[in-house]
C-alpha cells in the first residue's frame, strides 16, 4: 500500500476550505439572527407613549407622508435604552427624511447602547439600484448631519415583500 504525502499547496487548500466552511455559516446566522432581531414585535398602539423604559412609540396619526404619494413614511418606533429605531421610507417618492424622523435619530445617538465601541446597523430592503442609492444616500446624510463618522455605519439588506412601496427601516447599535 503507498502512503500519501500532502503538499504545501494542498495543506493551504484544505485549511481555507475548513475555514470557509466554518467562517461562511457563522457570517449567515450573525446576519439573520441580527436582521430577525431588529424588527419589532410589538403590536402598535393607538396613541403616542412613552414608557418607563424609554421606549417611544409613533403611530399613524403622528407619521407625515413625505409627498402627495397615499403612502406613509416617518418614524414608527424609538427605543432609547435599547438603542432601537424603526421608520418607514419610500424611496421612490423621497429624497430626505422627514423633519420627526431626523429628529428621531438624534435622539437615538443618546442611547446608553450608543459606545465608542458600538457601530450603528441599518437594515434596508434589497432595492433596484437607483433605490438603494438614494436611500442609502438619505441614511448616510441624516448620520453626516448628527456628526456620526460613516465607519461607525454597517447595512444589513432583507427581502422585502412583493409589491411594497414603502419600506421598513431599522436602525440599531451593534
Amino acid at each position: 500500500m503507498r502512503g500519501y504525502v500532502l503538499t504545501e499547496r494542498g495543506k493551504i487548500l484544505v485549511a481555507m476550505l475548513i475555514v470557509l466552511l466554518l467562517i461562511v455559516p457563522s457570517v449567515v446566522l450573525v446576519v439573520y439572527s441580527t436582521t430577525r432581531n431588529s424588527h419589532p414585535a410589538e403590536s402598535p398602539e393607538t396613541s403616542t407613549d412613552i414608557h418607563q423604559n424609554g421606549t417611544q412609540t409613533v403611530t399613524d396619526d403622528n407619521i407625515e407622508p413625505a409627498s402627495s404619494d397615499t403612502s406613509q413614511t416617518g418614524p414608527v418606533s424609538l427605543n432609547i435604552d435599547a438603542g432601537e429605531m424603526t421608520f418607514l421610507f419610500a424611496p421612490d417618492s423621497q429624497t430626505v427624511l422627514d423633519d420627526n424622523t431626523s429628529s428621531m435619530i438624534g435622539q437615538l445617538l443618546s442611547s446608553p447602547k450608543n459606545t465608542n465601541d458600538s457601530k450603528i446597523a441599518v437594515n434596508i430592503p434589497q432595492l433596484p439600484d437607483d433605490e438603494t442609492a438614494v436611500l442609502t444616500t438619505v441614511i448616510l446624510n441624516a448620520f453626516i448631519t448628527h456628526n456620526v463618522s460613516l465607519s461607525d455605519i454597517i447595512f444589513f439588506v432583507y427581502q422585502p415583500e412583493p409589491d411594497t412601496e414603502t419600506f421598513e427601516i431599522g436602525i440599531s447599535f451593534k
